[in-house]
């Protein structure tokens, strides 16, 4: 009983190393392909096929699909991307994740350890980001391999033990001799499978062991095929677990990837009735096919590795190209099915970006964006209301200037969670230019409040026409300038204005009807208290505009 409770503990402990290998390999590869992320996900947005390839290649990348449809709800949440857009990905995903499988079932265990000790060595002395993220991978690299060779090893000793094959004998499919694969079984092997990746919350895992069981003897192709059928299921609940607590369309795309997953294993469970003989062997076209993909006869137990790889492959690509054509329609159906009455609002500083710190900044950009676009807005409001042109209470604009107040609070709360990840150094360099950003936005809706206040004693009957007109071409500019700025901190792309050239032209005019009403302070002192409002207003809009101006500088150069 010891020798088996120490060939299971040596199991495990394999199983262990491989998932976290698995996830130092994820984190590695996200910190060296950050910033492709980003431009993949800009990709995304062009059409359904380009979605698709983006899933793929994030899953390819990050070496997790689990990752990539967690951060797939992310980005539905945060509003990076629509529901249609977000089934694509999910679906790529499912490809991406096929990398996985086939890097595991390649037998180069021979690399692990010295993989190890150059990833321990590389992370003692990598000093930038992006070598510690390539060290990083190097070394979860080896322990993935290091964690399969042993696992392999030991469930070799553990394929003889009496318990051991009685349980599997249980979810034995291989077919009868017409062919058929017992129904039951079938579904009984989805059910271990399932219920694998549920427990270790890690569809690649699952697929590790059960390469290894197969290279070890245990399970026959027959029976590793359902397995990881089972396996493309229990990766949804990953994602639907990730979905609690987030807009409905977010739990929308965890639904879609549920859907897909789900009926994809259907429509391939059906077609095992597709039963036709090749080389002296009956079974379903889809077991043919996977002999036919891969070197070594898989009737024979030649290859089982390479041969349960290439089944998830295929099942995996097939699925998504027949049901690709149908995302729009699963889209509806998923409408459908969650109605908009339980939607939360959508928040752009979602944590599960924080796994990308790019990907992170680009969400903090985005609000950054809107904050600005508030700030100004208020802005607006307040000189309109000196102007006599709107009616606004004073309880609105101060609850407006609340409002940026604690987006001011949570950007810098998310700015910190973001400097705590390994960063490049451009990641860290654009941190602070971004919290003076934030306050420099904070502080525009301070003016635009004190504007306000100012209003009421401001003689709008006491500004001649030039006067307005001057006013008017004021707002105009500062308008323009604002609206470039937040168009470029959300979509990414350059500032169309010259920052210098706009934030001068708006001090410039405020200069100019600072000095008319001066003079004209001179020559009627009877009207004092209404220039001097109408000075001290000119004042702040001067702030204003150089507040703008920091901003765009920064956009333009640290943040670009």
């Amino acid at each position: 009983m010891t020798g088996n409770m120490q060939i299971a503990t040596t199991v495990l402990g394999g199983l262990a190393l491989f998932i976290y290998g698995m996830g130092l390999m994820s984190e590695g590869l996200t910190q060296v392909a950050g910033a492709r992320m980003k431009a993949i996900l800009g990709y995304v947005t062009k059409n359904r096929v380009a979605a698709i390839a983006a899933g793929a290649g994030i899953t390819a990348l990050i070496q997790s699909s689990s990752a990539t449809t967690v951060m797939t709800v992310g980005f539905v949440n945060a509003g990076l991307l629509s529901l249609t857009q977000a089934i694509g990905v999910v679906f790529g995903a499912n490809i991406g994740t096929t990398v996985t499988g086939q890097l595991v079932s390649l037998k180069v265990t021979d690399l692990a350890l010295p993989s190890v000790v150059l990833g321990v060595v590389g992370l003692m002395v990598a000093q930038r980001s992006m070598m510690r993220g390539a060290w990083r991978t190097v070394l979860g690299f080896g322990l993935l391999f290091f964690g399969m060779n042993m696992m392999s090893h030991e469930l070799k000793a553990l394929a003889k033990l009496p318990e051991f094959i009685s349980f599997f004998s249980r979810f034995d499919c291989a077919p009868s001799a017409n062919g058929y694969l017992p129904f039951g079984a079938v579904l009984g092997a989805i059910a271990v499978g399932t219920l694998c990746t549920v427990a270790v919350q890690s569809s690649s895992a699952t697929i590790g062991l059960t390469i290894a069981l197969a290279n070890a003897g245990v399970i026959n192709l027959w029976t590793a095929v359902p397995i990881v059928l089972g396996d493309n299921i229990g990766t949804t609940v990953t994602a639907l677990l990730a979905s609690i607590g987030t807009n409905v369309n977010a739990r929308r795309a965890a639904l879609a990837h549920a859907l897909f997953n789900i009926l994809g294993t259907l429509l391939l469970v059906m077609t095992f009735v597709l039963v036709f003989a090749e080389g002296g062997v009956r079974a379903p076209a889809f077991f043919h096919l996977v002999n036919a993909c891969a070197e070594g006869n898989a009737f024979l137990g030649e290859n089982p590795g390479r041969h349960v790889a290439m089944a998830h492959t295929l099942f995996n690509v097939a699925n998504v190209v027949v049901l690709s054509f149908f995302i729009p329609l699963l889209a509806r159906l998923c409408t459908r099915l969650l109605r908009d009455g339980t939607s939360l609002k959508v928040t752009s500083l979602e944590p599960r970006l924080l796994a990308s710190p790019a990907l992170a900044l680009m969400a903090a950009r985005r609000t950054l964006g809107e904050m600005t676009r508030r700030a100004a807005t208020v802005a607006s409001v307040a000189l309109n209301t000196c102007l006599g042109r709107a009616n606004v209470a004073e309880e609105s604009v101060q609850d407006a200037e609340r409002e940026i107040d604690g987006l001011q609070a949570s950007l810098r709360d998310y700015l910190v969670e973001i400097s705590k990840r390994e960063l490049t150094e451009r990641q860290a360099q654009a941190l602070p230019e971004m919290l003076h950003c934030v306050n420099d936005a904070e502080r525009i809706s301070d003016i635009a409040l004190k504007i306000f206040r100012k209003a009421s004693r401001v003689q709008r009957e006491g500004l001649s026409d030039e006067v307005l007109q001057l006013t008017n071409d004021l707002m105009g500019e500062m308008r323009s300038m604002a609206a470039d700025i937040v168009r470029a901190l959300k979509s990414g792309e350059a500032l169309a204005l010259d920052p210098d050239a706009s934030g001068k032209r708006i001090v410039e005019t405020a200069r100019d009807l600072t000095r008319r009403f001066a003079l004209k302070l001179k020559e009627t002192p009877g009207d004092a208290p209404h220039d001097m409002a109408f000075l001290t207003v000119m004042s702040a809009v001067k702030d204003v505009a150089r507040h703008l101006e920091n901003i765009a500088e920064r956009v333009e150069t640290e943040l670009a």
